[in-house]
């Protein structure tokens, strides 16, 4: 009697009723178990088995198509839960949490933590940064306003990575208005946590809305569900969804009051600042960050500003409120990694984007026409901190800061 072979399993000459025999005749299917061909299967059945897993992990998420506008009865979510919210997506990794090896200086009380500047009223800095979702879009860009008065703006992927949005960061002074508002995505979860902000947008998936208003320690400000008139704390300017809604610092000082939420005691460590440049750099005037769906910028540095001047889309970047071009001391550029979640953030099944904003990652400097090498390190009480050779802290320019979120430092050119 000789072994199994592939043969005796084609149907043909009743390889069935062989396979049959075999398997039922003890001292044969020892000796098949244990044979070399059998072992020679085992063995290609667990190296498949192996590359189909890796091969899934290293997938890169197909970018989405530059999507068109939907309307707004699409983007308004129901604000109440009749059924708990579906699962977070396994695939969003908790950010990984590094302890920073430099911690920054205190800085005096009536100088402002992120931008260096003194302040007429020190009350300010004792209360909450108040945190904005504006949005990016080629419509809602040209109607940014008071997005120059911001202490700090992030820029960031999102939406299936088809796209950018800005986060407006607003702590040394009152401002009027600022917006457009727009809803909520992963990556401002994190700023919320490390800045102790106030997190101010208009609505955001069933997913990260619950996250906002059920499992989070600071306050969380939804247009949606908090002000669906939109005439107590925040203001409706037109009917179009992507540009109409604007918020104020005293709005959302008013809803905290209303609340009973407390904005005051508030501390977190800042940034280090230096009106001379650090040493060790290189010159470079101009830089560009290739982001998605024709959203690329360019930043431009203008010796007699000294700072630089912003570009998006081809199209120099103004703030109304100021009446005045958008203008940073530093821009900082940091690589973070990107995941793409199960949650869809629209009609047309865009997928959310999770930026893991804690943890450590490669970072460039942009101040005073040089670039600055080094790492960011951040972790869920604090902003990050920006590190030299030897973890020195790079002292950033007094004044605005732009921070420009990457995939990887091969978005960046300079």
């Amino acid at each position: 009697m000789t072994l199994l072979s592939w043969t005796n399993l084609h149907p043909s000459g009743h390889g069935p009723l062989r396979l049959a025999y075999h398997f039922c005749n003890p001292a044969i299917l020892f000796r098949w178990i244990t044979s070399k061909k059998a072992q020679f299967l085992w063995f290609i059945m667990l190296a498949t088995f192996i590359l189909v897993a890796c091969s899934g992990n290293r997938a890169e998420p197909t970018p989405t198509p530059t999507k068109t506008p939907i309307q707004a009865a699409q983007v308004i979510v129901e604000a109440t839960h009749t059924s708990p919210p579906p699962e977070l997506p396994t695939q969003t990794a908790t950010p990984t949490i590094v302890e920073p090896t430099s911690t920054p200086t205190a800085l005096p009380d009536n100088i402002a933590p992120y931008t260096g500047l003194t302040v007429d009223d020190v009350s300010r800095l004792q209360q909450r940064p108040i945190i904005v979702c504006i949005n990016n879009d080629t419509v809602g860009r040209n109607a940014h306003f008071g997005l120059g008065l911001a202490d700090i703006v992030y820029e960031y992927i999102v939406d299936g990575f088809t796209i950018t949005r800005l986060t407006a960061i607003y702590h040394s002074q009152h401002i009027t208005r600022s917006g457009p508002v727009r809803s909520a995505r992963f990556p401002n979860v994190w700023m919320a946590y490390m800045y102790d902000g106030v997190l101010a947008c208009s609505g955001g998936t069933d997913e990260i809305r619950y996250i906002l208003k059920n499992e989070v320690a600071f306050p969380y400000l939804d247009a949606d569900i908090d002000d669906p008139t939109n005439n107590r704390y925040f203001q409706s300017l037109g009917t179009d969804y992507r540009t109409r809604m604007q918020i104020s610092t005293d709005g959302v000082y008013r809803w905290l009051a209303d609340t009973g939420k407390s904005s005051a005691g508030w501390s977190r460590s800042g940034f280090e600042y230096s009106q001379d440049p650090p040493p060790s750099a290189g010159s470079t005037a101009t830089m560009q960050i290739r982001y998605p769906g024709g959203n690329s910028v360019e930043w431009r540095y203008d010796a007699n500003l000294g700072g630089y001047l912003r570009w998006q889309g081809g199209e120099q970047q103004n703030d109304p409120a100021t009446s005045s071009p958008i203008l940073a001391k530093n821009v900082i550029v940091m690589s973070a990694v990107h995941e793409e979640t199960d949650i869809v953030e629209d009609s047309l099944g865009t997928k959310s984007i999770d930026i893991q904003l804690y943890g450590f990652g490669d970072l460039r400097i942009f101040r005073d026409g040089q670039v600055y090498e080094g790492t960011w390190r951040a972790d869920p009480e604090n902003p990050p901190r920006w590190l030299g050779p030897g973890d020195a802290i790079i002292k950033l320019k007094p004044g605005q800061s732009w921070i420009q979120v990457v995939r990887d430092r091969g978005e960046l050119s300079y």
